[in-house]
């Protein structure tokens, strides 16, 4: 498949209706919107020259966890000589790579079962996700929607990054050895997020636990100083009864 099928309907079935494909679009740019402005628009990517095969390496935010960020490579290649002499790649095929949890954890195995996986960042992905259907997440093995890899196709369309020009211009020569050492492997790059999510989750409760120990706080501040109102009141009110039960007495011993 081409990279803009892959947009249209993962599942590679030319005349099925991917009825939620709208939906799903709308989503992941109002998402890619937003990291965009918590990134300050900038988004690390090195193109590579490989003959006629071109790839792209970025370094995809995480939606949740500031300044983590995932391997996401896609490889573009010729699917007739024809297609060589174009000067855009929409029309290459493609393979992908991602050590974005979602696609080690559902989708890798069919992505490879399709054969539309990067081979040579196959030592790249977890052994489990390399040999087996993921059963629980994705027991059917159909290849659908990961986010990193859609998010690379919005960059990629918004800035103009479909056209050979750039990769000619800008790019690099292809070397296996360079890519790997750029990734990090799947296994160790799922448990970094992991440990990050919960360490986010901690900072969170700490700082829920401040909040509520603040407003708590306030409310016994609230409640001393209204007690004192009251006391203050009382005495007021006590000073007057004194002032006039003496009064009263004082005119009594007179008569």
């Amino acid at each position: 498949m081409t990279f803009e099928d892959y947009i249209k309907n993962p599942m590679g079935r030319q005349n099925a209706v991917f009825s939620k494909r709208e939906m799903f679009h709308k989503h992941y740019v109002d998402i890619l919107d937003k990291i965009l402005v918590r990134e300050g628009g900038k988004l690390d990517y090195v193109l590579y020259n490989n003959g006629d095969r071109y790839l792209i390496h970025f370094k995809i935010p995480s939606e949740v966890i500031e300044k983590f960020y995932y391997d996401t490579v896609i490889e573009f290649y010729p699917k007739e000589d024809l297609t060589k002499n174009h000067d855009s790649l929409n029309n290459y095929f493609v393979n992908f790579y991602s050590n974005d949890p979602s696609f080690v954890y559902t989708f890798a195995h069919a992505f490879i079962e399709n054969d539309i996986f990067i081979k040579d960042l196959v030592s790249k992905m977890s052994n489990e996700a390399v040999k087996q259907v993921a059963k629980v997440k994705n027991p059917k093995n159909i290849v659908g929607y990961v986010k990193s890899i859609y998010f690379a196709y919005l960059i990629m369309k918004n800035r103009g990054l479909f056209k050979k020009q750039y990769f000619k211009t800008y790019g690099v020569n292809y070397n296996k050895k360079d890519l790997l050492n750029r990734i990090e492997h799947a296994s160790v790059k799922v448990e970094k997020r992991k440990e990050a999510g919960e360490l986010k989750n901690k900072k969170k409760k700490i700082e829920a636990t401040k909040a509520t120990n603040n407003k708590e706080s306030v409310k016994n501040k609230d409640s001393v100083k209204s007690n004192k109102g009251i006391v203050q009141a009382t005495k007021v009110v006590k000073n007057v009864l004194t002032s006039v039960t003496s009064k009263r007495i004082k005119n009594v011993k007179r008569k």
